[in-house]
């Protein structure tokens, strides 16, 4: 993009991801809710400023407190899972997630998080290895028995997997609540109970959208987003399966995204963050696995290592070394 501008041309470059604006742009504009709210030379502003700009307030950093680990929610002793095409399977995996702990899964993508994220969620079972929750043996793993589990999930990829496009948010809210009181009795919808569920969550999760009938696909990623936060935190489940969950989302829903997760961890969740932004992990995780070609690293301490030696394990040098 420079050499293109170095030629003449005029760029513009649109992103939520500050340090990519503040390293490449020149001047910045800011739009808010359709809006031009701002206007700025860029080495006359920083991060922080732009934040606030785009948000209209002052964006902090959630607080990270304490972790009171409790109780084994879902453990993995020596899993395998087949390889998917180019995709790695997992390799002999042994991972634990406790009640009220965020566990942080780092790694390059494509590095055996799919595998990881569509076992926990009961999308595949293990080849070989155990699965047990609440350490008790599990048979049948399927996503029917993942959801009875009270495993809940933020899927990687909300329009894909997350949503289902022509369909409201009232429909969208109880996607994988349907078959279960209220919503459900004696095989019959009860709409009511439906729509109000998604009106809780349009209000407590300020979902932005003209109302529960709204089809999902016209809402921004940041509301979609609020929506399967909601549709996941308001069952208050055991386990949250967080999968990339503020990808392509800008700061203010992207901490609002994080505050929640850390709300539903002293809540008592178990929470799986799986983030190809080391950022993220090493800021929200009290414990952090690294992934490479589906071997799991050992659990390190929130500040045990640095950035740069967690790259290493991402790498797949540590396993190299520890092997």
């Amino acid at each position: 993009m420079r050499r293109a501008v170095a030629r003449g041309l005029s760029v513009i470059f649109i992103s939520h991801k500050l340090h990519e604006v503040t390293a490449i742009s020149s001047r910045v504009v800011v739009l808010r809710h359709g809006r031009l709210v701002a206007e700025a030379r860029t080495a006359d502003t920083d991060a922080a400023q732009l934040a606030q700009m785009m948000v209209g307030a002052e964006v902090a950093a959630p607080q990270v407190r304490q972790a009171n680990p409790g109780a084994l929610r879902v453990s993995l002793r020596a899993v395998t899972t087949p390889d998917r095409g180019s995709a790695p399977g997992l390799k002999a995996v042994d991972l634990d997630l406790r009640a009220g702990q965020i566990t942080g899964l780092a790694g390059v993508s494509g590095n055996g998080q799919a595998a990881l994220a569509d076992l926990i969620g009961g999308l595949i079972a293990p080849a070989s290895g155990e699965l047990r929750i609440s350490d008790a043996p599990v048979t049948g793993w399927s996503p029917r028995t993942a959801l009875a589990a009270r495993i809940a999930r933020i899927p990687e990829d909300r329009h894909k997997t997350g949503t289902i496009a022509d369909f409201d948010l009232t429909e969208n809210a109880v996607l994988e609540l349907y078959a279960s009181p209220p919503f459900s009795r004696r095989g019959w919808m009860n709409w009511r109970a439906a729509r109000d569920f998604a009106q809780n969550i349009i209000s407590g999760y300020d979902v932005r959208c003209p109302g529960p009938e709204t089809r999902i696909r016209l809402l921004s990623g940041g509301n979609m987003q609020k929506l399967i936060l909601g549709r996941v935190l308001e069952t208050a489940p055991d386990v949250v399966l967080a999968n990339q969950p503020v990808r392509g989302l800008d700061i203010g829903a992207l901490t609002y995204v994080h505050e929640q997760l850390l709300a539903a961890r002293d809540r008592g969740a178990a929470v799986l963050l799986i983030s190809e932004d080391l950022d993220e992990v090493t800021a929200l995780a009290d414990v952090i696995h690294v992934i490479s070609e589906g071997r799991l690293s050992p659990a390190f301490d929130r500040g045990a290592l640095s950035v740069a030696e967690l790259g290493v394990w991402m790498a797949g040098e540590g396993f190299d070394h520890a092997a």
